[in-house]
């Protein structure tokens, strides 16, 4: 797995110059805005990639009710209707992460990092010689999420719960 694409002088020959003036622009942590789309830059989730150290990410943050917006409000001024992710933008040099240089492949995470990978990551994207190396840890078991749930009581699209009864099982043969 290559985890600094952006070393490769082909991948640099294909970027724009105006992209090239300022490098610290890839890095700010802002919400892109494309009429009715809003979508967060998380940067500091990919440090590494840039060559920097790579710190455990804080959470992503989640724009559901902006993902619920469409087109379809042709009388929506965009601009005033997302101004305050305008402004996050505007304000974008703000957003910078800290960004440490990698000195040593040692030194690429912070040391909580993997640790932190194994629970909340996703391990198989790893080459299986260093899944091998992985220390395995157990993520807490979730039951089934039901929207429908009100209360801590079952919704209607719940399982039949058990009954605390007997009841009689069929018999499977064995081979």
């Amino acid at each position: 797995f290559q985890w600094t694409p952006y070393e490769d002088p082909a991948i640099w020959a294909i970027i724009p110059d105006e992209f090239l003036q300022n490098l610290s622009i890839w890095h700010v942590r802002v919400p892109l805005v494309s009429y009715a789309t809003v979508e967060m830059h998380q940067t500091d989730r990919v440090l590494r990639q840039f060559g920097f150290r790579q710190p455990i990410p804080v959470a992503p943050e989640v724009l559901d009710d902006e993902h619920k917006i469409d087109l379809r409000r042709p009388d929506t001024h965009w601009p005033l209707f997302h101004s305050e992710y305008i402004e996050i933008w505007e304000n974008r040099y703000d957003n910078i992460p800290t960004r440490e240089p990698i000195i040593v492949p040692e030194s690429a995470c912070d040391p909580d990092y993997m640790p932190w990978f194994r629970i909340h990551g996703k391990p198989y994207l790893l080459l299986e010689e260093e899944r091998r190396r992985q220390i395995y840890a157990e993520r807490e078991r979730q039951g089934p999420l039901n929207p429908r749930t009100r209360g801590g009581k079952a919704g209607l699209s719940t399982a039949p719960t058990q009954s605390s009864a007997p009841t009689e099982q069929a018999m499977m043969p064995t081979p």
